[in-house]
């Protein structure tokens, strides 16, 4: 009997050891990803952008972001974000409006919400560059 519960618990031990082994893989992949995707950010030429609303997303693992930005006058004149997954905390909605501000999807990341703050940023970025 005793040789039985061993046995269990080895097996949990180790299915929780190659999940814990799966979800740090993961995690470190979508880093990377978040990291390239967000150094192809740069400013965008709002003079030739039309006046409209572009959709843009940008989704990782962890952390997903649906977003519309509107221009008007050749200025992003808001960000409406229309879902957003990352933990609770880390929404880094600040990003929206620091993008208004400097007029451009390229600015300084939320500090503690670096990996919502990239998504953001990339995400304006896409809407204001994908051919449409």
């Amino acid at each position: 009997m005793l040789k039985k519960v061993v046995i269990v618990v080895a097996a949990v031990i180790t299915i929780l050891l190659i999940f814990a082994g799966f979800l740090t893989l993961r995690y470190r992949s979508m880093t990377q990803t978040i990291t390239t995707e967000a150094a192809k950010v740069t400013d965008v030429d709002l003079s030739e952008i039309p006046n409209g609303d572009y959709r843009g997303s940008f989704g990782e693992f962890l952390v997903h972001i649906d977003l519309e930005v509107s221009v008007a006058d050749h200025r992003i004149s808001s960000i409406d974000i229309i879902e957003q997954k990352c933990g609770p905390g880390y929404e880094a909605t600040g990003t929206v409006d620091r993008i208004i501000a400097a007029q451009s999807p390229r600015v300084d990341a939320i500090t503690g919400a670096t990996g919502s703050s990239y998504s953001i940023m990339i995400a304006v970025y896409r809407a204001l560059t994908e051919k449409r």
